[in-house]
């Protein structure tokens, strides 16, 4: 299939690069943030120990994080397509646009979900193991905030590719990336997450699995919501919508040259 053709071809430009060191970088940063939360809860108070409380540390990571290190690792592509006349030189090999937006947003998509996956699930297996508190499924647990993170990702690549590949300032995705994510992780704390449905960097705000109650001694105590998978399934619908706009945005953006 031509998409798939368009991927192999993305990967082989990448060899060597430097987007490799930069992904890995990234799940790096993500891992040891939510490692040292995890140790400081650790040595914490003993009824904050549950796996619950530490997975929602690395989870609220996401929507902070994700427009910005998308808006890096897609200017990123965005560069190396162009540095060169590599454009040329690729479009002689029978790619269109469109099909190259698709290589990299599979690739650049990914790169970032794993940088968020990675420690949605060791962080809750390294509680469970220190005998942190759970009681219901655990791998629908680890399933469950991994599939919302590949579609939060997701979303805010195709969009932040969309701007990369459309505006020639590269800083302008940056830009973008650091406002969205200011806006998105804000949500819940405004009391409006609902209103994460609207745009890409809201995803993970609007689907958060997780309710925060407050206790009598002051602290903060995590459940699961009432329909976290009906909310997996409604993430994946929006990350979709964004898919498939910003491809028509690049399919109507080629037609017109």
């Amino acid at each position: 299939m031509p998409v798939f053709t368009a991927i192999r071809m993305e990967l082989r430009k990448l060899k060597g690069s430097s987007f490799w060191w930069m992904a890995a970088g990234m799940a790096l940063l993500t891992s040891a943030w939510s490692g040292a939360a995890f140790m400081k809860r650790v040595g914490g108070n003993s009824t904050l120990r549950t796996v619950l409380l530490a997975d929602n540390e690395p989870y609220t990571f996401i929507s902070l994080m994700a427009p910005i290190l998308a808006a890096l690792l897609t200017s990123r592509l965005a560069v190396m397509e162009t540095g060169g006349r590599m454009n040329l030189k690729w479009l002689s090999l029978g790619q269109s646009e469109v099909m190259r937006f698709l290589a990299k947003f599979v690739v650049a998509g990914l790169a970032l979900a794993t940088c968020f996956i990675i420690p949605l699930v060791w962080i809750p297996v390294a509680a469970k193991a220190k005998g942190f508190g759970f009681t219901g499924s655990f791998a629908s647990l680890l399933i469950l905030t991994s599939l919302i993170a590949l579609f939060s990702s997701l979303a805010v690549t195709a969009v932040q590719l969309l701007i990369s590949m459309v505006v020639g300032k590269q800083a302008v995705g940056l830009g973008i990336g650091v406002i969205a994510g200011l806006i998105g992780s804000g949500l819940i704390a405004m009391g409006k997450p609902q209103l994460g449905w609207l745009f890409p960097a809201g995803i993970s705000s609007a689907a958060d699995p997780f309710v925060s109650k407050a206790m009598a001694n002051g602290y903060a105590s995590v459940t699961m919501a009432g329909n976290p998978w009906v909310r997996a399934v409604v993430s994946f619908g929006v990350c979709a919508f964004w898919v498939v706009v910003s491809a028509l945005a690049i399919k109507i953006r080629e037609s017109k040259r």
